[in-house]
């Protein structure tokens, strides 16, 4: 070979290898379940074109599970593979159970990038009240192969009409809809049972199932080849007109494109909800419209983004770059911190908000009136009054089976006469008021004299009279702590001088993903607190079964408000999970 015919083959295969190896590194880029960390591969959801603008709940997932499921597998150790791929497979069968549907055989060879749920309205059969309440439900689910969605389809409906007699099929508007026929026979309402989302109602298909097939691509160029499932073939014709007229659907509403235009991390999934609006005018400071949440895959676990619509259209910037220095006196062990600054205006504002839902405002009042309970206050009145400075409120870890708490507040103008109104009222309920030294501070203490319950069973020289403490103060410094016992107090104390929870390892884990500029921390130590909050929130364990999943990994959760914008509270949410 001569020595240029050598150069020329030596140089073709070089540029081949490096086409190669280009190829294959693009290849490798697109295709690593790593790259969801920065987002999936759609950033809204297109099968916002199908439902109106008053949807009251819009949930989308925009990644395939199984690239989900890739993801998990790349952060698990050996061990743990196997356990999640189990919890996988037990997801993909909950959502099909009774439905005679295997995912891998039916489902996976065309599902594409977006899983859409609406519920569409509370109750889309309200002519007929012998059923009940029927909440409507439209999910869409994209599809990557149309043909194969298609035959998917239409072997469904054959097996189904071999069956079943009701089943019925139509062409609306082009688009070919299938679906079992209503009963003509009235029903009894059905009996409510608990909302499990990983399965459909009563664990079977809904008296009506609607599907249609929609193939085609939306003005703005996203693809539109979905698969759509109702509980109504109403629901369905819906979705269709929303299609048709543009400024009808969800896409072209003000408030989902607002909201959704502050939320710019990658995300794998988000939600939109309308919110409901009081029947009757409010004077209310701030009232919500719409709430958005972005949901991103974080190396350590989940990080959302929220964006609250709001009826005012100010602007304020966060107010803090760093934890705030109250939360020195925090034990390092505490469960469940917030810190931040101005208790006073921030409880004026939530008050607004909450006030529009009253389940939440049940739920609101419920844990001020627990607190108010151990410390015999008016929070609102008493306390949130005078804090216009930092402030810190915590759980301490007790000897007893209920939890301590510490408040730690910057002294105002006001406090002294604040805590001389605390003073009155501890005396009003015949409260003794008394000092003493702990950890060289002056404490002061409102006890209550009761009668031993030991008293001459174990030891007959036992005191007849023991002192228990309701309540407990000090200053130090520009800060005035409270606590409900001296072991809280001790704690808090001790907290400053060998280590708070701003210097507890898990707590700076759970705050480093959030931005610095920020309004302060909602923190909360899951496994540490789970079983007080338990007991203390029955809703809770509602609430974790339908998400079992996600509890079970669950290892904090920290929430820290950002800023608003001409009106949108942003808010950023990390869920460290194990």
């Amino acid at each position: 070979m001569k020595l240029r015919s050598f150069f020329s083959f030596l140089i073709a295969g070089v540029l081949a290898l490096l086409g190669l190896g280009a190829g294959g590194f693009y290849w490798l880029s697109t295709q690593t379940p790593l790259n969801l960390l920065a987002g999936g591969p759609t950033t809204t959801p297109a099968a916002a074109v199908f439902v109106s603008k008053e949807v009251p709940l819009l949930v989308s997932m925009l990644v395939n599970p199984d690239r989900l499921e890739a993801l998990r597998q790349v952060f698990a150790t050996p061990e743990e593979r196997s356990l999640a791929h189990a919890e996988f497979e037990q997801i993909k069968k909950s959502l099909l159970v009774n439905t005679n549907l295997d995912y891998s055989r039916d489902i996976q060879p065309w599902i594409g990038d977006e899983i859409t749920l609406a519920l569409t309205n509370p109750d889309f059969d309200d002519r007929d009240r012998s059923k009940g309440e029927q909440t409507g439900f439209l999910l869409a689910v994209s599809s990557q192969n149309a043909d194969r969605s298609q035959q998917f389809l239409k072997s469904y409906w054959q097996k189904q009409s071999r069956a079943d007699k009701t089943v019925q099929s139509e062409l609306y508007k082009g688009v070919q809809l299938n679906y079992k026929k209503l009963p003509t026979a009235k029903q009894k309402a059905a009996t409510v049972l608990p909302f499990n989302p990983l399965a459909l109602p009563n664990s079977t298909l809904p008296s009506s199932f609607a599907t249609a097939a929609i193939r085609g691509r939306s003005d703005s160029g996203n693809n539109l080849n979905f698969v759509l499932f109702s509980n109504s073939p109403n629901i369905l014709r819906d979705a269709i007109n929303n299609l048709e007229a543009a400024n009808l659907n969800l896409n072209n509403s003000s408030n989902y494109q607002k909201a959704f235009q502050q939320l710019n991390q990658g995300r794998i999934a988000l939600a939109f909800v309308n919110l409901p609006q009081p029947a009757t005018e409010q004077n209310l400071q701030v009232s919500p419209n719409s709430l958005a949440v972005a949901v991103g895959v974080n190396r350590r676990g989940l990080l959302a983004q929220t964006a609250l619509v709001t009826s005012r259209e100010t602007t304020a910037s966060p107010t803090l770059s760093e934890p705030v220095p109250a939360l020195q006196y925090i034990p390092s062990a505490s469960p469940f911190a917030v810190a931040s600054t101005d208790l006073r205006n921030f409880w004026a504002d939530l008050s607004s908000v909450v006030s529009v839902n009253a389940e939440v405002s049940k739920l609101v009042d419920r844990a001020i009136a627990d607190i108010q309970q151990s410390w015999s206050v008016n929070l609102p009145q008493d306390i949130f009054n005078w804090v216009q400075g930092e402030y810190a409120l915590a759980v301490v870890p007790s000897s007893s089976n209920s939890a301590d708490w510490v408040f730690v507040a910057e002294t105002s103008a006001d406090s002294l006469q604040a805590i001389d109104k605390l003073d009155e009222i501890a005396r009003s309920k015949e409260y003794s008021i008394g000092s003493f030294t702990l950890r060289n501070q002056k404490i002061t203490a409102w006890t209550q004299l009761t009668t031993s319950s030991n008293y001459g069973r174990e030891n007959k020289r036992k005191n007849a009279i023991v002192t228990e403490a309701k309540g407990v103060r000090a200053t130090v410094g520009k800060y005035e702590i409270f606590t409900t016992s001296v072991e809280a107090m001790d704690a808090a104390l001790k907290a400053a001088e060998t280590g708070s929870l701003v210097a507890n390892q898990d707590f700076q884990i759970s705050i480093e993903a959030l931005p610095p500029a920020n309004d302060g921390y909602f923190y909360l130590d899951w496994p540490s607190i789970r079983s007080i909050w338990e007991k203390q929130i029955p809703l809770l364990r509602l609430i974790e079964l339908s998400a079992r999943p996600l509890f079970d990994h669950l290892r904090s959760l920290t929430v820290t408000s950002t800023g608003e914008v001409a009106g949108i509270r942003k808010a950023t949410i990390f869920m460290r999970l194990n």
